[in-house]
């Protein structure tokens, strides 16, 4: 039974303003889920992408908008998304503070750029 301690994590900066923990990934022995944590400044947006499973985001601070297939939504401290297989979405701090969520998905999920070329975070392997 893996145990991950805190003090063993690490936390990866990536571009526009996102910082992202591995808290349960296959590398830390999870096998069958894997569960991030993501904070992001204020402003800050990841670039438009899909997955090739359900993701869902669970939201324990700060105020997203999150923009998925064409629509747009307004998330708040203590909102889930449950954002489907294949389905285009981005993510934008739109608060005044740090937005911090936990990213919920199968283990070994697949990331894509809108582009459709697959790109493989090492945060979450």
């Amino acid at each position: 039974m893996p145990v991950i301690h805190h003090d063993a994590l690490d936390d990866i900066e990536t571009p526009n303003g996102n910082t992202v923990t591995a808290l349960a990934t296959p590398s830390r022995g999870a096998c069958e889920v894997s569960v991030i944590r993501q904070r992001q400044a204020p402003d800050g947006f990841n670039p438009p992408h899909t997955h090739d499973r359900e993701e869902v985001i669970v939201l324990l601070g700060g105020t997203l908008e999150v923009f998925i297939d064409g629509s747009t939504l307004r998330l708040e401290a203590g909102d889930t998304l449950v954002v489907p297989a294949h389905a285009e979405h981005q993510l934008r701090n739109t608060g005044g503070g740090t937005a911090e969520w936990l990213l919920v998905a199968p283990s070994g999920y697949r990331f894509y750029h809108a582009s459709g070329e697959e790109v493989s975070p090492e945060w979450a392997r």
